[in-house]
């Protein structure tokens, strides 16, 4: 009796022991490559963070409360480090001067020098995550859906000391940022206006601008841009296509005076004779981050891989650069672009490449690319989504 006890007290011993190497051989595989809150939490945790790229389940992957998002943060030795959250199709990162803005569908976070977590009700799309300098504001927009009286976009704006709700009673096309401001291109009844939103005594508050004017004969346009401003002008790229030819497709830049509202259109680019899938893959990477202003001279990064630049003083066109080796096919892996101070950053992926996912660096002023960073850790993380697809929303460079 004595010897079967010291079996089975022996089997036990081994089971343990397989259990526990498998356990920490598994816990060291995971684990450099996903973080938990308590690690997002330290006030030090962006300090050494270069890049954060946001992923997601769609809405309706979401049916059954199990979505996820994911952002991943990539550290200044290349190392990528994911933080998973529920599902918000569409979420993006909102940065600040100290910190930045995570969201899911139900929580917002901030991080960096102050965490703070907000609860929110459920929502099932973002619209546009950012950060209003002058007023130490952080603000999030989601395209809530039809309501009784007509539509809703729900929007929290606030920071540490605590978060405020609004409404705004419109569909959004697209939006940006100017100074204290957020700029809105709404859609009602196939009419769209320009529309400015303030928090003037950190209350919400929404001006009408002006009504967005079509070309004579020409289909209801469509975003190919977030909207950007300088002094003087209010800048977005929009899809045009004349009504007896959906083959052919312009990309569009509107410009819209402050003073004035007078808008000028300048075409950046003209599609002829396209299948619908060769259309889908001139729409860019990342249409929260395809124009920006450099100087004299507006840019454009479509989906093909082309960069154009509008002379904003003579209104003078051209195609300043292509980025190396360009995914030319409607079907994407990834990819995205963000500006910053004199480069296009480009997030690649490559199935032959060792490291699969990685970010380049190309100059504005030459079209070079000047630098390549591999993102270890990142087809891991992914890897790691069982059951459930998800999809590149944002990508921002945090130096």
């Amino acid at each position: 009796m004595k010897r079967k006890y010291k079996y089975i007290i022996l089997f036990l011993t081994c089971f343990l022991l397989i259990y526990s190497c498998y356990f920490v051989v598994n816990k060291i595989r995971v684990s450099p490559f996903i973080v938990k809150e308590e690690t997002i939490r330290k006030s030090n945790f962006l300090d050494d963070k270069q890049a954060v790229l946001y992923y997601s389940t769609t809405a309706d992957q979401d049916m059954d409360d199990r979505g996820i998002s994911i952002a991943i943060f990539v550290d200044d030795d290349g190392v990528a480090r994911g933080y998973k959250m529920k599902g918000l199709e569409l979420g993006s990162v909102g940065l600040g001067e100290s910190g930045l803005l995570l969201e899911d569908k139900e929580t917002l976070r901030l991080i960096g020098n102050k965490y703070k977590e907000v609860k929110m009700k459920y929502q099932h799309t973002g619209e546009i995550t950012g950060y209003l300098r002058s007023s130490n504001l952080y603000f999030t927009i989601f395209n809530s859906g039809f309501v009784k009286n007509g539509y809703a976009s729900n929007v929290l704006y606030g920071n540490d000391k605590g978060f405020k709700k609004g409404n705004i009673p419109h569909y959004i096309y697209t939006s940006g940022v100017d100074k204290n401001d957020i700029i809105i291109l709404t859609e009602d009844n196939e009419t769209c206006h320009l529309r400015k939103v303030g928090f003037d005594d950190n209350k919400l508050k929404i001006k009408d601008l002006t009504q967005l004017k079509k070309r004579s004969g020409y289909n209801s346009y469509g975003p190919r841009s977030q909207i950007v401003s300088d002094e003087n002008y209010y800048y977005m790229v929009l899809g045009e296509s004349k009504q007896e030819n959906l083959k052919d497709e312009n990309e569009v830049l509107v410009r819209i005076n402050k003073k004035t509202l007078k808008q000028d259109k300048i075409t950046l680019v003209s599609y002829k004779n396209k299948t619908i899938n060769q259309l889908n893959a001139t729409s860019p990477y990342s249409l929260d981050h395809s124009i920006y202003i450099y100087g004299n001279e507006l840019f454009f990064a479509n989906g093909l891989g082309d960069v154009y630049t509008v002379d904003i003083t003579r209104n003078i066109v051209k195609k300043k650069f292509t980025i190396k080796n360009p995914r030319k096919g409607p079907y994407r892996y990834g990819e995205q672009t963000y500006f910053k101070n004199d480069s296009l950053y480009v997030v690649r992926y490559d199935s032959k490449k060792k490291v699969k996912y990685y970010f380049e660096q190309y100059s504005l002023e030459t079209g070079k690319k000047t630098k390549v960073v591999q993102m270890k850790g990142v087809e891991e993380i992914l890897s790691s989504i069982k059951g459930k697809s998800v999809h590149s929303y944002d990508f921002q460079i945090l130096k």
